[in-house]
């Protein structure tokens, strides 16, 4: 499927560019080129240590911004396949800095839109939350904007889909890299005692954007399985010697997070491994690939 295709990543030096990159690499042997398109210098710096030139002569390496659309259009030429996967992600930040992140997080995926109908993309996937069902926080809003925008993209030529994703366990900025470090301290500040939130692996977002790839026909949401966790559970897990000091919900946080909104819940469906929210109920691919969702999974992981 990716053999001879030209992908092109956003983000591609975070947690989930790196997950997909480490998925390809593994399973395709004869891929074009991937480009990693990102801001940060010294994080490309770090991986290119990884992936160096005589060794994985595929990799093209670009300094850039999705808010810089003349050079993200630039750079895309040629791309078969386009994973987006950058934004501003952690909430706090994004709450304090709106502006900022609504330029991110929309006007820059609106960008990749337009550079992918541009040069003919043939497939482009963007890397999504759960926090964009319902939300209340900046980040989330800005997140269902970057989907609707997707859903409302693609041509004949450029399809569009999305991977709605929780949270990728160990990832910089989580709660799990948080606590081992808080444990040091013997108090672990946790916002409510019944707070719960979806987890994923690595592995299983990158299985998410293949399995995306290989299925869509335009206008998809995938949502790998994942079963939501107690923060409290997680932090017995990591901190089980520590206390807990409650501290109270903060403006921007939910108890608990939905993987589907109301609205969607009629066009969802379900694979083996995955959620897939149709862009309508009779989408061919939908029909010739999955049966009836069993009610009885929304309450197994608490989409309810």
């Amino acid at each position: 499927m990716l053999d001879n295709q030209s992908i092109f990543i956003t983000g591609g030096t975070g947690t989930l560019g790196q997950a997909f990159v480490k998925k390809v690499l593994t399973e395709y042997t004869d891929i074009k080129s991937i480009t990693i398109y990102s801001r940060d210098e010294m994080k490309q710096y770090e991986l290119r240590r990884k992936y160096p030139a005589d060794q994985f002569p595929m990799f093209r390496w670009v300094i850039g911004d999705i808010r810089d659309a003349d050079r993200l259009s630039e750079k895309m030429k040629g791309a078969d396949i386009v994973i987006h996967a950058a934004a501003m992600k952690h909430i706090p930040i994004c709450e304090e800095n709106p502006e900022e992140c609504l330029k991110t997080n929309v006007e820059g995926t609106k960008n990749v839109i337009h550079s992918a109908i541009e040069h003919g993309v043939k497939k482009t996937i963007l890397a999504s939350t759960d926090k964009a069902v319902d939300p209340i926080s900046i980040y989330g809003n800005s997140k269902q904007a970057a989907e609707k925008l997707f859903l409302n993209a693609g041509n004949d030529n450029s399809k569009f889909a999305i991977v709605r994703l929780g949270n990728i366990w160990g990832s910089r900025g989580s709660v799990v890299p948080l606590f081992k470090e808080l444990s040091k301290t013997g108090v672990i500040p946790i916002t409510h005692p019944d707070m719960t939130r979806f987890f994923c692996t690595e592995e299983q977002s990158a299985d998410s954007f293949l399995y995306a790839l290989k299925k869509m026909k335009g206008g998809e949401i995938v949502i790998p399985k994942m079963e939501s966790k107690k923060i409290t559970d997680i932090a017995n897990e990591l901190a089980p010697d520590c206390i807990y000091e409650i501290i109270g919900l903060r403006g921007f946080e939910k108890v608990g997070e939905k993987l589907v909104s109301d609205i969607e819940l009629d066009r969802l469906i379900e694979t083996e491994k995955h959620w897939v929210i149709g862009k309508n109920t009779t989408s061919s691919f939908l029909l010739t690939t999955y049966s009836d969702l069993d009610s009885s999974s929304l309450i197994k992981y608490q989409l309810n």
